[in-house]
């Protein structure tokens, strides 16, 4: 088993993710990380162009549609439904959901209506969603294991932990598959 820290305003991420959703879904745990844990919607940095440029064929090859956003949200009230979802077994459908209305549809995914609006999209239960995106203690406990995944070393997304190895997150096809498979 391998983990796989992501965060929804990385394209990187986005194409790392989609691809350990395709190659090895039942070896990957997806692990969310606020890259920048700050609650202020952020201007578009160089290395989110950057990065744009870098994985645009990828992103292609797996059929996601990058889009350059008009800024960067911050994302931990997304990995406090992240949480709620993986625990109603609907995991993947809010990973899948956030990154398409981020990238793709321009969504400002650092707002509690529009949060609320995708997680019923995906089929939370609503009386949940609430209670969570009413909940600080729930947030501040996202930016507590931020701060500790940091502490193990963990600089940004996507990065993968293999056997107490972090190898960068977007591995080739080949690779991502052996390492799976360890």
């Amino acid at each position: 088993m391998i983990t796989l820290f992501h965060d929804y305003t990385s394209p990187t991420a986005a194409v790392a993710v989609r691809r350990a959703e395709r190659l090895a879904p039942d070896r990957v745990e997806f692990e969310g990380f606020e890259a920048i844990g700050i609650d202020m919607v952020l201007p578009v940095t160089v290395d989110v162009l950057a990065e744009l440029d870098s994985v645009a064929e990828a992103a292609t090859a797996e059929g996601i549609v990058l889009r350059r956003p008009r800024q960067l949200p911050p994302t931990g009230w997304c990995h406090v439904l992240g949480a709620v979802a993986a625990r109603e077994d609907r995991a993947p459908e809010w990973r899948r959901t956030v990154y398409a209305a981020f990238w793709r549809d321009g969504a400002d995914i650092g707002d509690r209506e529009v949060l609320a609006r995708l997680a019923d999209e995906v089929g939370l239960d609503t009386d949940r969603v609430a209670s969570a995106l009413d909940d600080r203690g729930a947030l501040a406990a996202v930016r507590r294991h931020t701060t500790e995944f940091r502490r193990q070393g963990i600089g940004g997304v996507p990065t993968i932990l293999s056997q107490r190895t972090l190898v960068p997150g977007l591995l080739p096809e080949a690779d991502l598959r052996a390492l799976a498979e360890l």
